[in-house]
């Protein structure tokens, strides 16, 4: 995290163009105009049963999520109850749809649909009116209100980049890998050509953390031919946090990578599956349990021997990853989840090997819909191995390795306050057993560390014209006989100061603690201030102007200082970025980036 002592000085000057542009059709809407909005209409009127224990008139009122095929992914209970709720969320996740439409664009939606039950009147089979999806401003249903339809959007973080899944399988190079979108964003380097490993606004590959549903991994891509860990039908979305990133996440010095995985797939069974020269892959998802619950399992296997034995034969490359989940509806709309997932990277020189990664993940986890938020329980255990060593024709050289198990618990809130407010908090400690520490060349006995830590921010919107996200993180831990403790205030803010032009300004304190560090092929870890680990202050400020046709441009200048009190090493980065947009749901899509940076360490 932080260069040895004895490098006295060092600059670093990175230049960085990337130029991703996909055609398909030429857009034919005039500049400036409005896209034109179509809600989804169902299809079919099939009843919903009258549920057996019911009594009395009810309705219920659910939030559904209509995917751009016109099939319910999501469903939640806005008001109502058992048994009523229940017999509602059966039946809807059965319901089709033609889907909504953006300049005859099928998108996904979120609309509110309202079940209106009766009860029977006679001994005669039971019956129900089943009303259209519609939005009720209403407390109690009414009979012909007309259909409101809100289209779900994807909520970006100030200061950062978030590509949704209708977009990160159509960019060109990803090969339809969502988290390989990355390598063209601004701000990132490659530390070697050819590596997915990167500099990120000049913090080093080993300060950059990877998440995968805000659980912590050491690697999100293989060593080989570079896809990532997860298969890409599981990946949702992707998000880049180049610096000063929300409070959720912390003990990185540097950028976040996370993804989030897909809902469980409810209504329908999917697969995929695919051969390449040097890996093959395969995923499926079935629901059962009549919608309430859903399995799926995917697996990848890489096969590259064949590959390095014709270009270089003293090396070996061999990688494997797996994923499978399963989830169950509770009770009304409560869900309880096992996703387990894990990934092996190996690369040998000579038959000694150079760079190991191999990971297993358990998390359950209970996710229960607040009124208008969520809340998440889960526990995780984990498994970890990894080495990286330099390694010299003779076989001799040094190495770094990380050996054990560990387990963590966490919590995560959201909460809409008000229509201007949304808290998000939450909450996390764990204990990580290290059987083998061997950290640049300083070999510690076997020990157990302990580590925990509160978050919380507060999205507010005071006007139309502006956003703040205020946010603290204290992060507390023991880690080789060493205590610590690491506040980390964080603040975004984003103000229109044009119709069109937007000022983003992100500021922030990062902390990194000494056994957090991540793996790099042939690059042993620096080393950091074991008495405390490193923080990092992180600051940019940016413009964003919308253009017309629904592009976007970004300009960027950041600038961030990396500090180890007892080792009195400093780093400090700063550059600049420009981003052009525009989302790959268009009929023409793509982005610009370039990225100027230096580096100085000290």
């Amino acid at each position: 995290m932080i260069l040895a002592p004895r490098i006295r000085s060092l600059t670093r000057l990175r230049l960085t163009l990337s130029i991703v542009v996909a055609a398909v059709v030429l857009s034919s809407r005039i500049a400036g105009a409005a896209p034109a909005v179509v809600a989804p209409q169902r299809i079919g009127k099939e009843a919903v049963p009258y549920p057996a224990g019911g009594t009395g008139d009810a309705f219920v009122v659910l939030a559904l999520v209509v995917d751009a095929e016109g099939v319910v992914t999501g469903v939640t209970v806005q008001e109502g109850a058992p048994p009523f709720a229940d017999a509602a969320m059966a039946a809807v996740k059965t319901w089709r749809f033609r889907p909504a439409t953006r300049d005859e664009t099928p998108i996904a939606s979120r609309i509110l649909a309202t079940v209106t039950f009766h009860a029977p009147v006679s001994p005669s089979p039971p019956h129900s009116v089943a009303a259209p999806p519609a939005s009720v401003p209403a407390r109690a249903p009414a009979s012909g209100t007309p259909v409101e339809v809100s289209v779900r959007g994807e909520h970006e973080e100030l200061g950062t980049i978030h590509i949704p899944r209708s977009e990160t399988r159509f960019i060109p190079g990803a090969f339809g890998d969502p988290f390989r979108v990355v390598e063209a964003l601004p701000g990132m380097t490659p530390w070697l050509s050819g590596l997915p490993y990167y500099y990120v606004r000049g913090s080093p590959p080993e300060n950059v953390g990877y998440f995968i549903d805000g659980i912590r991994v050491p690697l999100l891509f293989h060593v080989g031919a570079g896809p990532s860990m997860i298969s890409p039908p599981l990946v949702d979305s992707v998000d880049l946090f180049p610096g000063a990133y929300p409070a959720q996440y912390g003990r990185y010095a540097g950028a976040i990578i996370a993804g989030t995985t897909t809902p469980p797939e409810t209504t329908r069974t999917r697969a995929e599956f695919g051969v390449r020269v040097f890996d093959a892959n395969a995923f499926g998802e079935v629901p059962y349990d009549s919608g309430r619950g859903s399995v799926m399992g995917a697996a990848r296997y890489g096969y590259t021997g064949l590959i390095t034995s014709l270009f270089a034969p003293n090396y070996t490359v061999g990688y494997w990853d797996y994923q499978a989940r399963a989830s169950h509806l509770t009770w009304g709309s409560d869900t309880v989840s096992l996703f387990v997932f894990g990934a092996h990277d190996e690369l040998t020189y000579q038959k000694a090997p150079t760079f190991r990664v191999e990971y297993h993940r358990a998390d359950l986890r209970y996710d229960h819909p607040l009124q208008d938020g969520s809340l998440r329980i889960a526990a995780t255990f984990s498994t970890d191995d990894t080495l990286t060593a330099l390694q010299t024709p003779t076989g001799a050289g040094a190495s770094a390795a990380l050996q054990g198990p560990g387990g963590h618990l966490r919590a995560e809130l959201e909460e809409r306050m008000t229509s201007e407010m949304r808290v998000r908090a939450g909450a996390d400690v764990g204990v990580a057993r290290f059987d083998v520490d061997n950290y640049d060349g300083v070999i510690h006995a076997p020990h157990t560390d302990v580590e925990g830590g509160v978050y919380s921010d507060v999205v507010w919107r005071p006007s139309a014209r502006v956003e703040l996200v205020p946010g603290l993180r204290l992060d507390a831990y023991q880690a080789r006989g060493e205590s610590g403790l690491a506040p980390q205030p964080r603040l975004a803010t984003k103000i229109r100061i044009a119709p069109a032009v937007s000022w983003i300004s992100a500021l922030g304190v990062a902390h990194q603690e000494p056994t957090e560090e991540v793996f790099v092929p042939a690059k042993l870890p620096n080393p950091i201030d074991e008495a405390g680990g490193g923080n990092s202050y992180q600051g940019s400020e940016g413009v964003e102007v919308r253009l017309p046709s629904s592009m976007r441009v970004r300009a960027t200048a950041f600038y961030s200082e990396l500090v180890a009190t007892s080792l009195n090493g400093t780093e400090r980065a700063l550059g600049g970025e420009l981003f052009l947009r525009r989302d790959f749901t268009e009929r023409l899509g793509g982005f610009v980036s370039y990225t100027l940076s230096r580096t100085d360490t000290t």
